[in-house]
């Protein structure tokens, strides 16, 4: 079983992102929260079917990396990191979202829930019925909030105007215990079709 990622695995993983953002791909913020909707969500899928939404174009760009080692060592960070996800989901352990600190120091949390709405859209049809239901669509409103607070259509956003620290910290506590009510209510779900369709 591979060992969970380390201070220093994160450093390198970060690092790569960084470097290949110019070219579409994903921050280490926004990939957490894209995984976190595929594996709380109704269907994972494979943290190798993901590379290319997370790398973008630089997923075809040859130059990307400097060798296969360089390539394959990436690879093993990141399906290191969706374990590491898939575990705390599965064990019941307190999830943390992995948040980063802005160029003015400031945890706002945009990127991740950015990340997360990604990863809803894949499977547009099963989240709908997270919107209806009263308790999970109330647990998910924190992450939408964050998620359109930077769209640029007015109308997306929940807020007009600058989000005090107050409202925005509940936003971010609100983030763990969300994950995990998803999390139980898809497993939930998943495991009632496997008793119903398991003889076909």
């Amino acid at each position: 079983m591979p060992a969970p990622l380390s201070d220093k695995d994160y450093q390198r993983l970060s690092a790569t992102l960084t470097r290949l953002a110019p070219q579409g791909a994903m921050s280490l913020e926004h990939m957490d929260g894209f995984f976190t909707a595929l594996l709380a969500g109704p269907e994972a899928l494979s943290a190798t079917a993901t590379l290319p939404l997370v790398l973008g174009p630089a997923f075809d760009d040859d130059e990307s990396f400097t060798s296969v080692k360089a390539l394959e060592q990436f690879v093993d960070l990141v399906g290191r990191h969706w374990r590491d996800i898939a575990d705390t989901l599965r064990s019941g352990a307190e999830f943390q979202p992995w948040l980063e600190e802005d160029a003015a120091g400031e945890v706002r949390g945009n990127d991740w829930a950015e990340g997360f709405s990604a990863g809803m859209q894949l499977f547009n049809d099963d989240w709908a019925e997270v919107f209806d239901h009263p308790q999970l669509g109330e647990a998910l409103a924190p992450i939408m909030a964050l998620a359109f607070e930077r769209d640029p259509d007015p109308e997306m956003r929940p807020f007009l105007g600058e989000v005090d620290e107050v409202r925005r910290a509940e936003w971010l506590g609100a983030i763990g215990p969300a994950v995990s009510a998803l999390y139980g209510f898809f497993s939930a779900r998943r495991a009632a079709l496997e008793v119903e369709y398991g003889d076909d």
